[in-house]
Parts: C-alpha cells; sequence; structure tokens
C-alpha cells in the first residue's frame, strides 16, 4: 500500500506530461473538465464517510477536533463538492464554446472562484473557531 502511495503520485504526473506533449489541442481541453471531475468524486465520497477529506487535514493542522468543528468541516466538505460539481459542468459546458472562452474560463475564472471561495471561507473559519472556543 505505501507503493501505491508513492508512486500514484509520480505515475499521474507522468500521465498529465504525457498528455500535454503528445496529444492534440481537442484533447487537452478534457484536462480541466477531468480534475474538477476528480476533485468532486472525492470531496463527494468523502462525504459518506466517517471523517471527510477536509476533517483529516484540519485534524493533521489542529489535532483534536471539537463536535463543533467536527460539523463545520463535514459542511464546507459539502460546499465544495459543489463548488467543484459546477466548476466541472461549466468546464463540460466550454468545451463546446470557442478556444478563446474555454481558455478565458478554465485559465481564469474558473481559478478566481475557488479562490474567492477560499478568501471567503478562510475568515468565516477563524471566526467560528474563536465562536465555540476553539484554540488554533
Amino acid at each position: 500500500m505505501k507503493k501505491i502511495k508513492i508512486l500514484l503520485p509520480i505515475t499521474i504526473t507522468m500521465v498529465v506530461i504525457w498528455l500535454f506533449y503528445y496529444a492534440k489541442l481537442s484533447t487537452l481541453k478534457f484536462y480541466p473538465v477531468i480534475i474538477n471531475f476528480l476533485f468532486f468524486i472525492i470531496f463527494l465520497f468523502s462525504s459518506f464517510q466517517k471523517e471527510t477529506v477536509i476533517q483529516k487535514i484540519a485534524r493533521g493542522i489542529d489535532g483534536k477536533l471539537v463536535p463543533e468543528i467536527e460539523l463545520y468541516t463535514r459542511n464546507l466538505t459539502y460546499i465544495w463538492a459543489s463548488v467543484t460539481f459546477i466548476n466541472f459542468v461549466i468546464s463540460f459546458i466550454t468545451l463546446y464554446l470557442p478556444n478563446k472562452l474555454w481558455a478565458i474560463y478554465n485559465g481564469c475564472i474558473s481559478y478566481c472562484i475557488v479562490g474567492l471561495v477560499f478568501i471567503i471561507e478562510y475568515p468565516i473559519r477563524h471566526w467560528y473557531k474563536r465562536r465555540v472556543g476553539f484554540k488554533c
């Protein structure tokens, strides 16, 4: 299992490099669709687990989580699943639009959306932690 954890990122990186080197432009346009779909699947399936991806990250950063923070991180997982799903759908739609619109959305707007969600969530997270008395 440990070998898989080490080899998986290397394999994915090599596939992406190979894809960008040998593929046609029309094939490369699927890259944002695939990435957004994978992130959506990760967030979605982790929401059915005892501990979500975001809870695992928060536990790694903060240690033991109080129940209020566990609920917050679970809800945050739903938010990120929604954002990545919307990004996936729009990225898929842009496949059928002119290359310029595809590039504007997938090269700029989608990153701005993800950044905006993070910028909005970050201060809310710290405010909520203080509100429930969680020490960072």
